[in-house]
């Protein structure tokens, strides 16, 4: 294999099925097959690195699906103070789960919301948006517009 002129020739391990090296082209060497896939952007000669319309994209739609993230939820959780079990029946949860929640995290109201909402948020099989707007609904049920109105933007 030739080497081209400016370009940086890599070369590692993979694990116990053989080595690899090479830079635009790799070849692996004591494998029958091996998958490779990318993570990263790729840059260099005939590969353009990616631009800033495509950053921006990626970053607005991971910004949308960590809309319910545990840090968003916390501050959920501190809004609702002891009134998340009120919230926990809009979200069908039973008495027996909110009493399970308040007797493991004795004490703890912000800790015992967070707990409520995560694991309602973890049991949801419907995208991110819409559980953004099932929270919702159901805080508006409750009567805690102002907390729906936070998780909207």
């Amino acid at each position: 294999m030739q080497q081209e002129a400016g370009v940086p020739q890599h070369t590692g391990y993979i694990g116990n099925i053989g080595n690899i090296s090479g830079s635009n082209n790799p070849t692996v060497v004591g494998s029958s097959a091996v998958n490779i896939n990318y993570n990263f952007p790729m840059a260099g000669p005939g590969m353009g690195a990616p631009g800033p319309q495509q950053n921006q994209l990626a970053a607005d739609q991971q910004a949308r699906e960590q809309a319910l993230d545990d840090k968003t939820l916390n501050e959920v959780a501190k809004m609702l103070g002891p009134n998340w079990t009120t919230l926990a029946f809009q979200l069908d949860f039973t008495m027996v789960q909110v009493q399970t929640i308040e007797k493991n995290f004795p004490g703890d109201i912000t800790r015992q919301g967070l707990h409520m909402l995560v694991t309602w948020r973890n049991a949801q099989s419907t995208s991110v948006e819409q559980q953004r707007t099932t929270l919702c609904n159901a805080l508006k049920k409750d009567g805690r517009a102002n907390v729906a109105k936070f998780l909207q933007g």
